[in-house]
């Protein structure tokens, strides 16, 4: 079987570790005087090289050709032991060497699995200079394992080092944090990445274009791994020259045309045209979620475009289309670039759990293309293609609309001109989002008929979520205490979906404001049914208190449960002290019977 390409390109000394000079520099030096940590704890996001760095040390104090700490610890021409050619270091990459110790914390997280090791670490190593032990994914570890492992990790045996990694160093406790060599890994910059995968080509006698290497470097997102993998399934398909076409084919991403296209198509408010393309996008096999990532990239790279006099070693485009996406940013606005930015994020977000993603990517769309024809003051009349119709759309009744449709008639309520039914639910919306709309009758047959006269079938079948940023200027809520700011959310959802307090609204809290971004704690269990609601929520909460708001979610214990479990444990407590006295009153009545010799009386 072959290797995947990240295992056989994997490096075997400190110096073909990609991106981590400053790791680099710290441990060789180390290793030079003899000074190498007792505990390390290397941090970082996947695919940087913790795990591979952890082994290259660990070759490095069990190398043959040198000795930390002495002058054979140096290499000819530069650097430091390993050689990564001596038998110790040949048993090591092969992972037979007996006195290097791998355990992965993610599925071997028992304190069982950790007091294995804590009894063998007392036993000097049998082959090399030192024993060394590499737990990954440490911060996966129970309770009882860590507690079990502190002595060791604080007072090991001279013969043994170990070497922790995490992606999540926030999970590890401080106690073990506070005994280790924190180094910290970061993300390898894409001009690296683009370097190491040249040479990898070239070794390999595949000729490959720079914008094919940025693209896949700047998908790979910092990760090594990554980028050897993306790069790994385009080398597969045999092609003589890899150029960026070939790597969008083969990475299931569409061309920078139809991010170009699409993104035209919405500022200029052309509904049909945007979802046409959408159509033919998918058609052609690529993935909707995808889009969405590479579309929030496509707005992110307009906005640096915008502001940056030279993007190019940025963005690494073709000058070609680094002029069109210049062209298309003079364009637009900033303002329509965060709104942009802000809602395909969103949809990221609720796309994570979603069984139909495709719809998420055209509803965005129809959102975007909606509010850049408002910021434009383009005119709302649709035709047949797409089309919605006017701006004062219907107020349809709360209790038969579907789930957040309470939101959606409170922004058009803001908007329309003598509009809607006066019922409790729609005037109860209109009050949490602010509006001044004022209510009018209802025609025998049930139809609304809006003040300008326009077609009712028209207007219940161009019925659509209005963006925000078109309610009219009307007096909202100033944000402030975020706990109430989440009480008012929650109510004004719950006027037109009754389920949303009990399915989510008693399980989160908000916990925090700050320069717009209201973050809302939700119980772990409740998480995904919060990402579901995150588009009524949002809506609910630009409805209220403005557009500038936007809604984060997190994870963890609400505010309100913690109190309640204060106060279920202090009930706990004073039960259990009644008990106490209880008993302690029984003690003492039985001694007086004994001292006096009193029978108890026994009742039937």
């Amino acid at each position: 079987m072959q290797l995947a390409l990240y295992r056989a390109e994997r490096p075997e000394v400190f110096e073909d570790i990609i991106g981590q000079k400053h790791i680099v520099k710290i441990l060789q030096n180390q290793i030079r005087t003899g000074t190498v940590s007792q505990a390390y704890l290397f941090a970082g996001t996947h695919g940087t090289g913790k795990t591979t760095t952890a082994r290259i040390l660990a070759k490095a104090v069990n190398c043959l050709e040198g000795e930390p700490g002495t002058e054979s610890a140096e290499k000819e021409g530069g650097g430091t032991i390993p050689c990564g050619h001596c038998e110790n270091c040949e048993a090591i990459r092969e992972g037979r060497f007996v006195d290097v110790i791998e355990l992965d914390a993610a599925s071997n997280n028992g304190v069982d699995d950790l007091r294995a090791i804590i009894d063998m670490v007392k036993y000097p190593p049998s082959v090399g200079r030192y024993k060394v032990y590499i737990i990954d994914e440490v911060h996966m570890l129970s309770q009882a394992a860590e507690n079990a492992f502190l002595k060791t990790l604080e007072e090991p045996p001279e013969h043994a080092i170990f070497i922790l990694a995490t992606t999540d160093p926030q999970k590890v406790r401080q106690t073990i944090r506070s005994r280790c060599m924190e180094l910290n890994f970061r993300r390898v910059s894409e001009e690296e990445l683009a370097a190491g995968m040249e040479r990898i080509c070239a070794k390999r006698g595949i000729e490959v274009t720079s914008d094919a290497l940025i693209t896949i470097a700047s998908r790979a997102d910092g990760s090594v791994r990554d980028a050897l993998s993306i790069l790994e399934q385009c080398m597969a398909a045999g092609d003589k020259k890899l150029d960026r076409g070939l790597v969008l084919e083969y990475t299931g991403a569409a061309g920078e045309d139809f991010y170009l296209a699409l993104t035209g198509a919405v500022t200029a408010g052309d509904i049909g045209k945007s979802l046409v393309y959408i159509d033919e996008i998918i058609k052609r096999g690529k993935d909707a979620r995808q889009i969405l990532k590479d579309w929030l990239r496509h707005y992110r790279d307009l906005m640096i475009v915008k502001y940056v006099s030279k993007p190019g070693r940025m963005l690494g485009y073709s000058e070609e289309n680094m002029g069109r996406l210049k062209a298309q940013a003079d364009s637009m606005d900033l303002g329509s670039i965060e709104r942009a930015i802000r809602l395909i994020s969103e949809y990221i977000n609720i796309g994570r759990y979603s069984e139909r993603p495709r719809i998420l990517l055209e509803t965005v769309s129809v959102r975007l293309a909606d509010g850049g024809a408002y910021d434009a003051g383009q005119s709302m009349a649709r035709g047949n293609a797409g089309a919605a119709g006017g701006i004062g759309g219907s107020l349809g009744s709360a209790a038969g609309s579907s789930r957040g449709s309470l939101l959606r008639n409170a922004d058009r309520a803001s908007q329309a001109h003598g509009t809607g039914r006066n019922d409790n639910n729609t005037s109860r919306a209109a009050a949490a989002a602010g509006s001044g709309a004022h209510a009018a009758g209802e025609n025998s047959a049930g139809r609304q008929i809006s003040a300008g006269g326009a077609d009712p079938a028209n207007t219940a079948a161009a019925e659509y979520d209005e963006p925000i940023e078109s309610i009219a200027a009307a007096p909202r809520e100033v944000p402030g205490d975020p706990a109430d700011m989440w009480f008012k959310i929650t109510d004004a959802i719950s006027a037109g979906d009754r389920s949303f307090v009990s399915q989510l609204g008693r399980n989160a809290s908000g916990s925090e404001y700050e320069n717009g971004e209201l973050i809302i704690t939700v119980r772990p269990q409740k998480m995904r049914t919060a990402n579901d609601r995150l588009g009524d929520i949002s809506r609910a909460a630009k409805a209220i208190y403005g557009p500038d708001v936007f809604v984060t979610l997190r994870e963890g214990e609400p505010e309100q449960a913690k109190r309640a479990a204060a106060v279920t444990q202090a009930q706990q407590e004073e039960t259990a002290r009644i008990i106490d006295e209880d008993v302690n009153v029984n003690d003492v009545v039985s001694d007086i019977q004994n001292l006096f010799g009193i029978k108890p009386e026994v009742t039937n």
